[in-house]
């Protein structure tokens, strides 16, 4: 069995477990629709994902090859953070974040007379955790390129990338010139 059929099952299975156990716990009806609708949906939109792929009938599929450039601009004087150093910070602000937040749980559930000190640790946390949203980050090619390639294959997985190269002078392959093609004449 392939993937899209175990995972079908496996959420038929899920949803008749919901539905046994909704019926068992005296539901008088509304969980076990809504379990079923659910099932359902999930159903058909994994059916939607299922047809929107190319069909092909190569074992091996082959992804073209496109031409990538990038021109990024000089911005002089302006900072930038580069991404590498930008992980770095969230990952400094996320687990100061974590420890101000815990100091602020801890003064809540088991030391109450610090309080004003736990609230402040937890503004503290908030804008620790909020401040790598606002640094400005200069994008390095490498990851431009990856993005790219991201983009390239999820279009053409979904059908909007023509796999044929369109040549300028082939008014069989251009979009462009089908239109205004010389009907051929009938024998």
């Amino acid at each position: 069995m392939d993937l899209y059929n175990s995972i079908i099952v496996a959420i038929w299975l899920c949803v008749v477990y919901a539905i046994w156990a909704a019926t068992e716990a005296g539901d008088p009806g509304y969980g076990q629709v809504a379990f079923l609708a659910g099932g359902v949906f999930a159903h058909l939109y994994l059916r939607k994902i299922r047809l929107e792929r190319p069909v092909t009938k190569n074992d091996k599929i082959t992804i073209p090859d496109a031409n990538f450039s990038v021109e990024i601009p000089d911005e002089g004087d302006k900072y930038y953070f580069s991404e590498k150093s930008y992980r770095k910070i969230i990952w400094i602000s996320t687990i100061a974040s974590l420890i101000l937040i815990s100091i602020f749980i801890e003064t809540i559930t088991y030391q109450p007379d610090y309080l004003i000190w736990g609230i402040i640790a937890f503004i503290f946390g908030l804008i620790v955790f909020i401040i790598p949203i606002f640094l400005p980050i200069k994008d390095d090619i490498e990851t431009l390129r990856k993005r790219a390639e991201k983009e390239r294959i999820k279009a053409w997985r979904k059908g909007k990338f023509d796999q044929v190269e369109e040549k300028p002078g082939n008014i069989e392959e251009n979009e462009d010139l089908k239109e205004n093609k010389i009907p051929k004449e009938e024998e």
